[in-house]
């Protein structure tokens, strides 16, 4: 498989009422013709360009830590694996 390409697509900063200033860093997952964004709000500080980057790269890696770890119990073995794609569901025409 080819590794995924992250890149920081737009860093958006708003004022959200009671919460204060508003920091969204959105970031570009690619991975062969599969794309999409993730946003990463930070809120209620203000950092300055490079420090918004830091902080946002450092809570995608640790959304990404906790979906691993939520969705571990989905891996298949590749005993299972192999076993799913010699399964044959669609009748044979």
């Amino acid at each position: 498989m080819s590794e995924f390409k992250i890149k920081l697509a737009r860093i958006e900063a708003f004022e959200d009422g009671a919460q204060g200033k508003q920091v969204c860093a959105v970031f570009h997952i690619e991975r062969g013709p599969t794309g999409f964004h993730v946003p990463i709000c930070l809120q209620g500080r203000d950092f300055d360009d490079t420090e918004v980057v830091q902080a946002a790269k450092n809570s995608l890696y640790r959304m990404f830590v906790e979906l691993t770890n939520q969705s571990k119990v989905w891996e298949l073995s590749p005993a299972e694996l192999e076993r799913l794609s010699k399964m044959n569901l669609h009748p044979v025409e």
